[in-house]
């Protein structure tokens, strides 16, 4: 708010702020697969049996099985990609200042507005528990385990690292641009 509103000659989408939120969307995206594939891979799943999933036949087989309820993983993809979206939008505060110096509680709609989907998608979850098993199953999703918090927080937080790199890299190339015009 310190700051001089933009020319209206300038331009919203600056092609760092597109290179931005393409390397983002790219990430989110990977992040969400990764952590779907990693669930198979944690259970026993090799890379082999995971890309001929499909030609299971036999469901009762241990490595079979595996594939009749995709619940679980389903559950963590989707959680990982609501967790890394909020944690962009956090660091979107700034279209250039770190987090570091623009702090999101600076915000408090932001915040509420980061708080609100997260409490909806804990509370689509852990539904069950709230004693509304079937608002969880319309979902087809199932509670998670601490363990895959740690998964969802893993592949969910370096988006921060990222948002942050880019930001400081952009941040480093305007002023060099500035000190040279």
């Amino acid at each position: 708010m310190n700051q001089k509103p933009r020319p209206t000659s300038e331009k919203i989408l600056t092609p760092a702020l597109l290179l931005r939120y393409t390397a983002a969307g790219l990430y989110i995206g990977i992040a969400t697969v990764a952590v779907y594939v990693s669930y198979f891979f944690d259970h026993g799943v090799t890379f082999q049996e995971l890309s001929t999933w499909s030609s299971c036949a036999d469901t009762s087989s241990t490595t079979c099985s595996i594939f009749t309820d995709l619940a679980a993983p389903q559950t963590l993809a989707l959680t990982t990609l609501v967790t890394t979206e909020l944690l962009k939008a956090l660091c979107t505060v700034s279209v250039d200042s770190s987090i570091l110096t623009v702090y999101p509680w600076q915000n408090p709609w932001l915040i509420l507005g980061v708080l609100v989907p997260f409490g909806l998608n804990l509370a689509i979850i852990y539904s069950e528990s709230l004693g509304i098993p079937a608002l969880g199953e319309s979902f087809g999703l199932v509670p998670l385990q601490l363990e895959d918090w740690g998964h969802v927080l893993m592949w969910s937080i370096p988006i921060i690292f990222i948002d942050e790199a880019l930001k400081y890299v952009f941040r480093r190339k305007n002023v060099t641009a500035v000190r040279e015009g």
